[in-house]
């Protein structure tokens, strides 16, 4: 059988095979006080319904203020909290695991927003600049993400990721570019990792298994190495974390030469340090999935764009490596249509 379309095991669960919708913000929703909206149900059951493993709700805000957008979602009460019950069980009625992002925008927040925090008062390229957060600040935002996990737990989801790429509040923290405290949060890679470190550690012990999401390249040769971001995510597999989404970029703005597979390596190169990883970035082609899967270079496929052309990707993989009989199709009409 392939290794795209064979299960896995991480954390607590088994994935069914090696597909994962990643998250992805659903900027034109328009939510009100961070609660989803039909439109959200529509989204993310149709992908679960079309066969992958997994999917991650995309990034979440554990207080009111930290959206990229005002209109982002929330899971920092009771009220969000009963909304993401009903998806859950929806999402669980296919087979599929559910996770969910948890995210601080920090100095990226949105620009209407009263107040800007960040580690340090630096904007990024020419947005507001933010305030530089007080120790007592800090120690409040992790007792949100601390809040918002325990919240995910009893809407029953099978895991969260930890947002700390893409250059949002505690990528902020990791990097040098973002972070130039010099208290025990900034300086060393150690102290800028504490304050992911301290979070992890306050919710390794809720029985809910804790994925983390890292840039593992700034695009600028002054910020976090690749063998930085390795010892994070060996902190943070000590501190409780049992997966490791690999992305890039968003500390600076820049673009990558972007193509199928632009962000692999990395993740091959973190997965050789003896950590479970995914792959993402224009992973379309069942071929090089299948691949990157062989070769080693990642555990997991997390797919966004493919998924949104394609909900029923999954379904064509089985057709190209003639396994559709390895396949339980929610409905008989998807065991006849041709990929």
């Amino acid at each position: 059988m392939s290794k795209l379309l064979s299960p896995i095991q991480i954390g607590r669960h088994i994935f069914k095979n090696r597909v994962v919708m990643a998250p992805m913000c659903m900027f034109h929703n328009k939510t009100v006080d961070g609660v989803l909206t039909k439109e959200h149900f529509d989204h993310y059951v149709a992908r679960a319904l079309g066969g992958v493993s997994g999917v991650i709700i995309e990034a979440t805000m554990v207080n009111s203020k930290g959206g990229i957008r005002k209109t982002d979602l929330g899971l920092y009460n009771e009220t969000q909290m009963e909304a993401f019950k009903e998806l859950v069980d929806r999402v669980h009625n296919y087979d599929c695991k559910i996770g969910i992002q948890l995210s601080h925008a920090g100095r990226k927040a949105d620009a209407s927003y009263d107040d800007i925090i960040a580690p340090s008062a630096i904007p990024f390229a020419d947005e507001k600049a933010p305030r530089e957060l007080t120790k007592d600040e800090i120690i409040s935002l992790q007792k949100d993400y601390v809040n918002s996990v325990k919240l995910a737990k009893e809407a029953g989801f099978d895991f969260v990721e930890i947002h700390g790429a893409h250059g949002y509040l505690i990528n902020q923290f990791l990097s040098p570019l973002s972070n130039q405290r010099t208290d025990e949060y900034g300086g060393s890679l150690e102290k800028r990792y504490k304050f992911l470190g301290d979070i992890l550690k306050e919710i390794k012990n809720i029985d809910i298994d804790i994925h983390v999401r890292v840039s593992a390249n700034e695009y600028d040769e002054n910020g976090s190495s690749l063998e930085d971001i390795i010892n994070i995510l060996k902190f943070a597999k000590e501190d409780g974390v049992v997966f490791n989404s690999i992305s890039s970029g968003g500390v600076v703005p820049k673009s990558p030469l972007v193509y199928p597979g632009y962000q692999a390596e990395l993740s091959r190169e973190i997965k050789k340090a003896g950590l479970v990883v995914s792959a993402v970035g224009l992973l379309e082609d069942y071929g090089l999935c299948e691949y990157l899967l062989q070769s080693d270079a990642c555990d997991m496929i997390y797919q966004g764009r493919t998924l949104l052309k394609n909900p029923n990707w999954v379904y064509g993989a089985g057709a190209y490596f003639n396994e559709s009989k390895e396949i339980e199709y929610p409905l008989f009409s998807y065991s006849v249509i041709k990929f």
